[in-house]
């Protein structure tokens, strides 16, 4: 049995459609991850440069109060290890987020858009003949 042509033109461009959505929602989430990036990159300097030595300052502000405490029986060691966590768990939250981040846009750049463009390339060209041989 023959199918006619005008069911065939239908479906592709349904699926040229479909296709259009899928690559502009990668493209979305492309934007987003390069934008999250933009924002977050200078977040990080930002934190590192001012939020270190804002936090030298306070421990030396602190030290008064350190010495009281130490008088009144509370180690100091466990405020250290409080701080070291603190800044531990800040520093390792935004190191994630970039991390994930930066992966994110290397498999977008160089697995997924390429993979999508031969793809994309190979129906172009098989839809093309086909029309032409229509």
């Amino acid at each position: 049995m023959k199918h006619s042509g005008v069911a065939d033109v239908k479906k592709s461009v349904s699926n040229t459609r479909t296709e259009r959505g899928i690559m502009i929602g990668i493209l979305k989430v492309l934007f987003g991850v390069v934008f999250g990036l933009v924002l977050l990159v200078p977040a990080a300097i930002v934190l590192g440069v001012i939020g270190l030595p804002a936090v030298v300052i306070l421990a030396v502000l602190a030290v008064p109060v350190l010495v009281v405490l130490a008088v009144v029986g509370l180690p100091i060691l466990l405020l250290l290890i409080a701080a070291a966590a603190v800044l531990g768990v800040v520093f390792a939250v935004l190191g994630a987020v970039l991390s994930v981040g930066a992966l994110m846009f290397k498999l977008l750049l160089f697995v997924v858009l390429p993979v999508l463009a031969v793809a994309w390339l190979i129906k172009h060209f098989a839809t093309r003949q086909r029309h032409e041989a229509v």
